[in-house]
């Protein structure tokens, strides 16, 4: 059988670190064991021993119960005895004896709300410690996971500069501008010159900042030259150490924490610089208090059971783990002496919900302080700009290959009269087939330009006919209208992009990459915005959409024989690690099954689908043939089986002429698009109407419904996309002027056919179009149009 299910009912327990590392000290990897290579991937081919479940086996060999379960699905249902299960063998974690059975590491299970930032901070170390020793950490960290831990740093002090010569850094949680700035000892103006996308003002959390290496200083400010544990008429002297913060600091002393703040006003409260000297007023002192983990009000003696770990306390109690953790340090019980009949503390929900409060209250002081620093630069400003009091003409240069000469040779011949070879022109005119693309998206750009012009705006347009070579996109770079464009569309061929796209770089002019989907100059120019979209820059909003969507049914994910096609790979584990994700922070258990389907093996996707409930189907490729032989099996199953079964597919399925539109109705075809034309729209008919009057054609989705799109075609497949793209980006600059891309996220005009939807790669790169449609193709044969937000 070619499917597998990988139906969880294993419960992840989420042991205490401590708790883990005892474990690791009783085990160590079986004698014997060997490994093995399977599909060009290794293994270690573990027997298993009794008493032995999956969590074992995983601290054994330093990987999650997930990685197991990946490899081995039949696992899910339980282990037996002298079974063989085959572990991942994974550079850099577990690849030698060295790496399983060292003393180097703590061993942590990711518990709820953990991330890298927290448990960096829980054991002391340094993010990028966690990075280096847990390959993909840094792209996601999943519940449940085993990682390690250094206990003495093994990072070099100074890492490596990447080639560009930049530092790299994530953005944590509640981290400011202001803060990283004063960690790499820099001013905010030299993080902005290189992170453009910042101007904005907002920082988000997750994405990454370029930190100038070559501008580092390398000085450290000496803020004080108090020395800790010294002090004067008006203040004690106070060493800040790791993971400290104000709140803890000000609590240590009894002091008031706004008072404290006032005194070190040099320093951001919400990024104490480790190492640096704190001053303490004496004035702030408040009269002493008892330890709030000293006495006993609120907490509950708990006598620890056979078999019983922290996580059972905790769920028992409905308290956090952590807090246990907390309340025993304070009162002196050492949890990692763990054992039964062992009496510790545990507090109250009302304990809790009051030290919750308190530190709630005192981290309020810090607001105003806190805000003040992420806008602590002139960050850019959407809301000043007003086009209607100048009414300035805009420059727009666009760049396409029309190849005149190539349709100027096609519209003459040449003929003998009176003894010479004379050019005459023919009477029915032509266009080549290699420039109708662009005539008809200069048309639509015409027609964007006339509404415009009903708006109240004026555009100089220059056009450049690009072909037939590069030499001739950079005459056109020399010309003086380029230099006082104030927008670029163009080129139309990767090829020239990145000319264009330094000269753009060079003379601050935004530019639109309006047809291909490369991405190649995206992350080194912040100007750049490509209009076309790329499916694997959306993948993670395809793979969100579809799993939220498919919510209490079956999800049937169909992979092709395919095993060297990089982008259904690398879709199917996006949507694979989304699976997991969402049923785990739901507390929920997956009902995922992924099947590597086989031509005529009908009987084993009928045995997939659930009778019961619904099932969702995914086939993460984009193969016309492959496709179109799942569908046509996925549709014989259905009516087989009278099975609930609702079909997800990609955009470029829109393309396919040979899928049956019939099957993509009955099977309630969800297909993701980057075009859809509501022609019920008012303002959409207009337009239309206006086009057909102008142009003497339709104008036409770029893609008809599961249709090949011939340029041969009569219908105008371009001229809608150009209207979109001209129309989106002049009314930018209409609405907020030469600053436009630090503010297209509040940027949404109406479009007749696009969803332009643009977000930055990067905070230093361009930006891509992210917006897609979803096309309901209903089993009563409508079609519904959901613009997917």
């Amino acid at each position: 059988m070619k499917y597998f299910a990988i139906t969880l009912i294993t419960i992840f327990i989420s042991f205490s670190a401590s708790f883990v590392t005892r474990v690791m000290a009783q085990e160590s990897i079986p004698e014997g064991t060997e490994k093995t290579i399977v599909d060009g991937k290794e293994y270690y081919l573990h027997k298993v021993r009794k008493s032995e479940g999956l969590y074992r086996i995983g601290v054994i060999y330093g990987v999650s119960q997930k990685e197991i379960l990946e490899e081995n699905p039949s696992a899910a249902f339980g282990l037996k005895l002298g079974q063989i299960i085959k572990v991942p063998v994974i550079k850099g974690r577990n690849s030698t004896q060295e790496q399983l059975q060292n003393e180097k590491y703590i061993y942590h299970t990711v518990e709820p709300g953990q991330t890298v930032f927290y448990i960096a901070n829980k054991y002391r170390v340094d993010k990028q410690d966690i990075y280096d020793n847990n390959p993909g950490s840094e792209e996601t960290l999943l519940l449940g996971t085993i990682i390690k831990i250094p206990k003495q740093e093994v990072r070099r002090e100074n890492e490596d500069k990447r080639e560009d010569g930049y530092y790299v850094h994530k953005v944590e949680p509640k981290e400011t501008l202001y803060g990283i700035a004063r960690r790499y000892k820099l001013r905010v103006e030299d993080i902005l010159k290189h992170n453009e996308g910042l101007e904005s003002g907002m920082l988000k959390t997750g994405t990454y900042v370029r930190i100038p290496a070559d501008s580092i200083n390398k000085e450290q400010p000496v803020l004080t030259e108090k020395i800790e544990g010294t002090e004067d008429a008006l203040y004690f002297y106070h060493k800040i150490q790791p993971g400290e913060t104000l709140f803890s600091i000000a609590d240590k002393y009894n002091a008031k924490q706004n008072e404290v703040a006032v005194a070190n006003s040099s320093i951001h409260a919400n990024d104490l610089p480790v190492g640096y000297i704190l001053r303490i007023p004496k004035s702030s002192i408040k009269a002493a208090k008892e330890n709030k983990f000293a006495g006993e009000a609120g907490l509950i003696n708990h006598k620890i059971k056979k078999r019983e770990y922290l996580y059972d306390v905790a769920k028992k109690y409905d308290v956090p783990s952590e807090m246990i953790e907390k309340v025993n340090e304070a009162a002196g019980i050492d949890l990692n002496k763990w054992r039964k009949g062992m009496v510790i503390k545990v507090p109250s929900k009302q304990w809790v919900e009051q030290y919750y409060e308190s530190e709630r209250q005192a981290k309020e002081v810090d607001t105003d302080r806190s805000s003040e620093a992420v806008f602590a630069f002139e960050k850019k400003e959407c809301d000043n700009y007003d086009y209607s009091l100048t009414k300035p003409t805009l420059k727009v240069a666009l760049l396409l290959p029309f190849n005149v000469e190539a349709t100027r040779k096609m519209n003459f011949k040449h003929e003998e009269v009176d003894g010479e070879i004379v050019e005459i022109a023919r009477e029915k005119r032509r266009l080549s087939m290699r420039s109708k693309v662009f005539v008809e998206f200069y048309q639509g750009t015409l027609l964007a330009l006339e509404r415009l012009k009903e708006e109240g705006v004026n555009v100089d347009l220059f056009v450049f006919d690009t072909a037939p070579d590069s030499s001739r996109i950079q005459e056109i770079l020399q010309k003086p209208e380029m230099l006082y464009a104030d927008l670029i569309i163009g080129p139309a061929q990767s090829s020239n992009l990145k000319y264009v796209s330094d000269f753009s770089k060079k003379h601050n002019i935004p530019l639109v990459f309006p047809l291909s989907t490369l991405d190649q100059a995206m992350d080194n120019n912040p100007l750049l915005f490509q209009a076309n979209p790329s499916d694997t820059l959306v993948f993670d909003k395809m793979a969100t959409q579809m799993i939220q969507s498919s919510r209490g049914n079956r999800l049937v994910m169909i992979r092709t024989e395919s095993v060297d096609n990089k982008f259904e790979q690398r879709l199917s584990q996006t949507i694979r690690d989304k699976v997991y994700w969402e049923s785990f922070k739901n507390g929920e258990v997956p009902d995922f099954v992924e099947y590597k389907f086989k031509q005529d093996d009908l009987v084993s996707l009928e045995r997939m689908f659930d009778k019961n409930k619904g099932n969702t189907i995914i086939i993460p490729s984009k193969e016309e043939a492959q496709v179109n032989r799942i569908v046509t099996t996925v549709k014989g199953a259905a009516d087989k089986t009278k099975a609930d079964v609702t079909l997800w597919g990609l955009p470029g399925w829109m393309k396919f002429n040979t899928i049956n539109p019939e099957d993509i109705h009955k099977l309630n075809g969800h297909i993701f698009s980057n075009y859809a034309v509501d022609y019920n729209n008012e303002i959409n008919d207009e337009r239309i109407k206006a086009y057909r009057h102008w142009f003497k054609t339709e104008p036409f989705a770029i893609s008809p419904f599961f249709q090949t799109a011939s340029v041969q075609s009569n219908m105008s497949r371009y001229s809608l996309w150009g209207h979109d793209v001209t129309y989106y980006f002049i009314s930018a600059l209409r609405d907020y002027g030469a600053d436009f891309p630090h503010c297209v996220q509040h940027h949404h005009p109406h479009t007749i056919q696009s969803k332009m939807n643009y977000l930055r790669v990067s905070n230093w790169g361009g930006f891509y179009n992210q917006g897609l449609f979803i096309l309901k193709f209903n089993p009563d044969f409508t079609l519904d149009i959901e613009d997917l937000q």
